[in-house]
């Protein structure tokens, strides 16, 4: 009993969490704005009232990205090599930019309708971003060889949490269980590798997540549930 509460911390299964709400990927497409025809890459948020498209016109070279409303552009702004995307149910953007060959690293930019609430550059490759459906989390990964996980919030653009996942590559689930717990997988795959809560703390971790663990902390878990 006490070999398997090292390697496991809380409950067997992923509290809260649904496959079905597992962000899907952005859907290539062909738009048409203002009379012009851009190759994008578009995303929904979870109710599906609001789309976030973004990409770049057929006959030129500056992208854009576009906040639309119930199929309706509320407004859209240029946008450097965008990669990925998503939007929250009350209109808040998170996207992701990359840099030109001679550089390395990523920019992650959260805004709404006004100016950009922040900006953050990273000194890696970012995956795709998730954000919170009522917009005040956003949470992103970066690949190996520094594979992270890190939770910022909108408002105050503070990082609340940032966590190593070591010799894997990380993939954001998004937000699950009321929205009270981010779920992190690994390679392409739509299962939980481990997920925190709100404030940044790990609820539960798969077999394989605990195994990384250092000992003493798997000790240490072990002793509390045995306590508790």
């Amino acid at each position: 009993m006490i070999r398997n509460q090292l390697f496991r911390h809380g409950p067997a299964e992923p509290p809260g969490f649904d496959p079905s709400a597992v962000p899907n990927e952005p859907i290539d497409e062909t738009r048409q704005v203002d009379g012009q025809e851009y190759y994008c890459r578009t995303v929904e948020s979870p109710t599906g009232t609001w789309t976030l498209a973004f990409g770049r016109p057929t006959s030129g070279s500056e992208s854009r990205l576009f906040r639309i409303q119930n199929g309706r552009i509320v407004d859209d702004r240029p946008v450097t090599r965008p990669t990925n995307g998503a939007i929250a149910d009350d209109g808040t953007v998170a996207v992701v930019s990359g840099t030109d060959s001679t550089e390395i690293g990523s920019t992650l930019e959260v805004f709404g309708s006004g100016e950009p609430m922040f900006s953050r550059r990273f000194d890696a490759t970012l995956g795709r971003p998730a954000i919170r459906p009522d917009g005040d989390l956003v949470a992103i990964a970066t690949r190996p060889p520094a594979s992270t996980m890190s939770l910022l919030d909108v408002f105050s653009s503070e990082l609340r949490a940032t966590h190593a996942v070591r010799g894997r590559t990380p993939r954001v689930l998004g937000f699950h269980g009321d929205d009270r717990y981010l779920y992190v997988g690994i390679g392409s795959g739509k299962e939980p590798y481990f997920g925190i809560d709100a404030d940044g703390d790990v609820v539960w971790g798969c077999d394989r997540y605990q195994a990384t663990r250092p000992l003493r902390d798997r000790v240490e878990s072990a002793f509390e549930t045995l306590r508790s």
